[in-house]
């Protein structure tokens, strides 16, 4: 599938920007370059960094309404160093041996280390920040503790039955924020008047939602070819995730009692997997979460029909809505 232009255009700067913000010659910079991607194991260089969504949306936003762009690079490069610190410590909490196909970095070098590297990562996000302006570092705080908080909620719900509305506003949190982030800062950096940035803010929570619920669907049904996510990886590790919420939701009799029972175990096998995916396509769950995720895309196209970008602009975001609305399925 051919990649938006939105997120082809910065991707080199990106890279050397992350490149000299971690050139410390210690190993914990080593280990650093090694969880973003730019390093293998070894220390060669590599690119394995994902797609750089957030740190994407950061400089084409402020290029689109008239930033200076040095200045919206340092913004990017502090968010995508806030997004990569939160995965560090995330790992740690989900106990995920492999990120992009290769082990993460407390399975490298031990919980301890990995919780000291994350700090180390969100230390040099905030320094970076700083050079940005007090505007732009404010809504990066901001949206840091909204995700901190958001990953605390994620946690709360293990063990408990969520609702889809208690789900929802945790995914604003843990994952929307920096999203919304994104467009935030661009259109700060931009100096463009509130209610635009408003704008920015209300399609970048859209278009989170729609992004985690797409996720969601890949924990439970998978995709071996394109993310490496075997079917029903959520499930083994009873993560609450949106099709979850739904199943919860609509379950009954029989239905909920299985949910239940499986949920409530030490250790879920491959038949219990079997069992809670065969439940969900009886109740129809990952069609409503289709269903829902473009009616978050559909309201991101509305937020960016009112946002002053120009008309390629508006074309390359509604480029990206549509990989977002079909993204690796």
């Amino acid at each position: 599938m051919t990649l938006p232009r939105i997120l082809t255009r910065y991707r080199a700067q990106i890279e050397e920007g992350l490149l000299n913000s971690l050139k410390g010659k210690s190993l914990l910079y080593a280990i650093l370059r090694y969880h973003v991607g730019l390093e293998d194991e070894r220390g060669t260089p590599a690119k394995n960094m994902g797609k750089l969504l957030r740190p994407s949306l950061v400089l084409f936003t402020a290029e689109e309404l008239g930033g200076e762009m040095a200045r919206a690079l340092k913004g990017a490069l502090a968010l995508e160093l806030i997004h990569n610190f939160s995965l560090i410590h995330d790992d740690i909490q989900d106990c995920d041996p492999t990120r992009r196909g290769q082990p993460t970095v407390w399975k490298r070098y031990g919980v301890a280390q990995a919780i000291n590297l994350g700090d180390l990562m969100q230390a040099l996000a905030v320094t970076q920040a700083l050079t940005v302006g007090k505007e732009a570092m404010s809504v990066l705080m901001e949206a840091t503790v909204e995700m901190i908080e958001g990953q605390g909620f994620d946690l709360d719900f293990e063990g408990k039955a969520v609702g889809v509305n208690s789900y929802l506003k945790m995914i604003d949190k843990k994952t929307g924020a920096l999203i919304r982030c994104a467009f935030r800062m661009g259109g700060l950096i931009a100096c463009v008047p509130s209610g635009v940035v408003k704008d920015l803010g209300k399609m970048g929570k859209e278009l989170g939602r729609a992004f985690q619920i797409r996720d969601d669907l890949l924990g439970i049904w998978g995709d071996k070819v394109i993310t490496g996510k075997p079917q029903g990886t959520d499930i083994r590790r009873k993560k609450k995730s949106f099709p979850v919420a739904i199943a919860l939701a609509r379950a009954s009799g029989e239905e909920r009692e299985i949910l239940k029972e499986v949920y409530a175990k030490e250790k879920i096998l491959a038949q219990d997997v079997k069992c809670v995916i065969a439940v969900m396509e009886r109740l129809g769950v990952r069609s409503l979460a289709e269903e829902q995720i473009a009616d978050h895309l559909d309201r991101a196209g509305t937020w960016l029909a009112k946002i002053p970008f120009s008309q390629r602009g508006k074309e390359e975001m509604k480029e990206l809505i549509d990989y977002m609305a079909i993204r690796e399925k």
